[in-house]
Protein backbone atom coordinates (compact mmCIF):
# COMPACT_ATOMS: atom_id res chain seq x y z
CA UNK A 1 0.00 0.00 0.00
CA UNK A 2 1.91 3.46 -1.40
CA UNK A 3 1.19 5.84 1.62
CA UNK A 4 -0.31 10.04 0.87
CA UNK A 5 2.07 12.93 -0.64
CA UNK A 6 1.22 16.17 -0.74
CA UNK A 7 2.98 18.58 -3.20
CA UNK A 8 2.57 22.55 -2.28
CA UNK A 9 2.47 24.90 -5.06
CA UNK A 10 3.58 28.33 -3.44
CA UNK A 11 1.91 31.76 -3.20
CA UNK A 12 3.03 33.90 -6.26
CA UNK A 13 2.29 37.14 -8.01
CA UNK A 14 0.05 38.04 -4.64
CA UNK A 15 -2.05 34.59 -5.19
CA UNK A 16 -2.48 32.06 -2.88
CA UNK A 17 -1.13 28.52 -3.01
CA UNK A 18 -2.25 25.02 -2.72
CA UNK A 19 -1.87 21.94 -1.11
CA UNK A 20 -2.59 18.75 -2.99
CA UNK A 21 -2.18 14.92 -1.62
CA UNK A 22 -1.30 12.41 -4.39
CA UNK A 23 -1.64 8.80 -3.79
CA UNK A 24 2.18 8.27 -5.13
CA UNK A 25 5.10 10.47 -4.96
CA UNK A 26 4.78 12.41 -8.02
CA UNK A 27 6.37 15.55 -6.55
CA UNK A 28 9.44 15.82 -8.64
CA UNK A 29 6.70 16.38 -11.94
CA UNK A 30 4.77 18.95 -10.15
CA UNK A 31 7.74 20.97 -9.53
CA UNK A 32 8.52 20.38 -12.61
CA UNK A 33 5.57 21.33 -14.44
CA UNK A 34 5.54 24.01 -11.96
CA UNK A 35 8.83 25.83 -13.18
CA UNK A 36 8.23 24.70 -17.06
CA UNK A 37 5.49 27.10 -16.47
CA UNK A 38 7.15 29.64 -14.91
CA UNK A 39 9.74 29.58 -17.74
CA UNK A 40 7.27 30.11 -19.91
CA UNK A 41 5.91 32.81 -18.70
CA UNK A 42 8.94 34.45 -18.05
CA UNK A 43 10.25 33.97 -21.95
CA UNK A 44 10.10 36.49 -24.49
CA UNK A 45 8.74 33.76 -26.96
CA UNK A 46 8.83 30.40 -25.97
CA UNK A 47 6.59 28.53 -27.98
CA UNK A 48 2.35 27.94 -27.61
CA UNK A 49 1.40 27.38 -23.90
CA UNK A 50 -0.09 24.38 -25.09
CA UNK A 51 2.86 22.55 -27.32
CA UNK A 52 4.91 23.24 -24.65
CA UNK A 53 2.86 21.51 -21.84
CA UNK A 54 2.02 18.81 -23.98
CA UNK A 55 5.98 18.05 -25.39
CA UNK A 56 7.17 17.76 -21.83
CA UNK A 57 3.75 16.19 -20.35
CA UNK A 58 4.22 12.97 -22.82
CA UNK A 59 7.67 12.54 -21.42
CA UNK A 60 6.58 10.89 -17.90
CA UNK A 61 6.05 7.88 -17.91
CA UNK A 62 3.27 7.03 -15.61
CA UNK A 63 0.00 8.79 -15.40
CA UNK A 64 -0.05 10.34 -11.95
CA UNK A 65 3.13 11.87 -12.72
CA UNK A 66 1.16 13.30 -16.00
CA UNK A 67 -1.19 14.51 -14.02
CA UNK A 68 0.73 16.15 -11.33
CA UNK A 69 2.88 17.60 -14.16
CA UNK A 70 -0.38 19.40 -14.97
CA UNK A 71 -1.79 20.17 -12.43
CA UNK A 72 1.61 22.01 -11.36
CA UNK A 73 2.03 23.64 -14.51
CA UNK A 74 -1.43 24.98 -14.93
CA UNK A 75 -1.56 26.05 -11.18
CA UNK A 76 1.20 28.36 -11.66
CA UNK A 77 -0.41 29.79 -15.15
CA UNK A 78 -3.89 30.30 -13.39
CA UNK A 79 -1.97 32.32 -10.47
CA UNK A 80 -0.42 34.45 -13.15
CA UNK A 81 -3.55 35.03 -14.55
CA UNK A 82 -5.24 35.99 -11.54
CA UNK A 83 -2.72 38.25 -10.64
CA UNK A 84 -3.42 40.47 -13.79
CA UNK A 85 -6.59 40.63 -13.59
CA UNK A 86 -6.51 41.69 -9.23
CA UNK A 87 -4.14 44.22 -10.94
CA UNK A 88 -6.61 45.29 -13.61
CA UNK A 89 -9.35 45.64 -11.28
CA UNK A 90 -7.57 47.29 -9.15
CA UNK A 91 -6.56 50.01 -11.73
CA UNK A 92 -10.29 50.81 -12.58
CA UNK A 93 -11.84 50.26 -9.25
CA UNK A 94 -14.23 47.86 -10.07
CA UNK A 95 -15.51 44.94 -7.55
CA UNK A 96 -14.79 41.83 -8.06
CA UNK A 97 -17.23 39.82 -10.50
CA UNK A 98 -19.31 37.01 -9.74
CA UNK A 99 -17.74 34.31 -10.45
CA UNK A 100 -20.63 31.47 -11.14
CA UNK A 101 -20.46 29.02 -14.12
CA UNK A 102 -23.64 29.16 -16.76
CA UNK A 103 -25.67 26.12 -15.70
CA UNK A 104 -24.59 24.66 -19.03
CA UNK A 105 -21.07 24.66 -18.31
CA UNK A 106 -21.33 23.65 -14.56
CA UNK A 107 -19.53 20.11 -13.91
CA UNK A 108 -22.07 17.62 -13.00
CA UNK A 109 -19.90 15.17 -11.40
Amino acid sequence: MSKEVETCLPSYDGQPGFEITWSADCKEAFNRGVKLAQFWLDSVCSGWLWAVMIAERDLLPRAIDRRAFEVGFLGRVHQRLCSYQAGNQMSVGAAQPDRRLPPETACRC
